[in-house]
Order: C-alpha cells, then sequence, then structure tokens
C-alpha cells in the first residue's frame, strides 16, 4: 500500500448501514449521510468506518485529504473513482460522472485502498 495524505474527516450520522470505505451523499439533513448508488449523486466523501445501524457515527474522509476506499472493480495507481450502485469505488472516464476520488494503489475487488479524496466532475 502506498502512502497517502493524511485524511480530512467530519463525523456524521448514518442514515442506514454504510459499508467502510463505501462513497457517501447528502442525507435527510446536513448530520447525516447515506451510501451512494450511482455516479451522478452529490457524492462527497469516503466513509472511514463501517455504520452498521441508521444513527451510527460515520467518519468521512473529505478533499483535501487522504483516506481508503473499498474497491468495486479493477482499479489501477491513477484511475479517477467514482461510486457504483453498491457504494464501492470503481474507475470512471464517462462525462458529467462525478469523481469523488483519485487512486493512489492498485486494487481489485472488494479491496480496500489508499486514495486522494477530490470532487470533481469527469
Amino acid at each position: 500500500m502506498s502512502s497517502y495524505a493524511k485524511p480530512c474527516i467530519l463525523t456524521f450520522k448514518a442514515g442506514a448501514a454504510i459499508p467502510e470505505g463505501s462513497v457517501v451523499k447528502p442525507g435527510a439533513d446536513n448530520q447525516h449521510v447515506l451510501k451512494s448508488a450511482s455516479a451522478a449523486s452529490k457524492n462527497f466523501g469516503i466513509a472511514q468506518n463501517a455504520a452498521t445501524l441508521a444513527e451510527d457515527k460515520v467518519e468521512v474522509a473529505l478533499p483535501g485529504g487522504g483516506g481508503k476506499g473499498l474497491a468495486g472493480g479493477a482499479i489501477l495507481f491513477g484511475d479517477l473513482l467514482t461510486s457504483d450502485v453498491n457504494g464501492a469505488l470503481v474507475a470512471t472516464t464517462t462525462a458529467n460522472d462525478r469523481v469523488v476520488a483519485v487512486a493512489m494503489d492498485d486494487a481489485a475487488t472488494g479491496d480496500l485502498f489508499s486514495l486522494q479524496v477530490v470532487v470533481s466532475n469527469v
């Protein structure tokens, strides 16, 4: 695993279960987050711990820092990453996808890997 920048973390409440390393989007209010299910959602960070129930605290890595993410497919160092339908990270070059990270490691499906959190559109 490569080294990465210190995470920039904020803590939120989970609106439902969120696996560690999943992409998150805003929840019902500014205190809650949900696991993403789309590359087009308002994805803004990566869950750094698992939330098993609604209202559990979840630490979210935000832009400007590093973190770890859950791979939803084959990922290569330097890939731009977005959310798949399960909230896992996948490589993208598709126009208008919401990019939430840049891979700092190669990874295979199910791996936790290093990344730099960014937010932009392809």
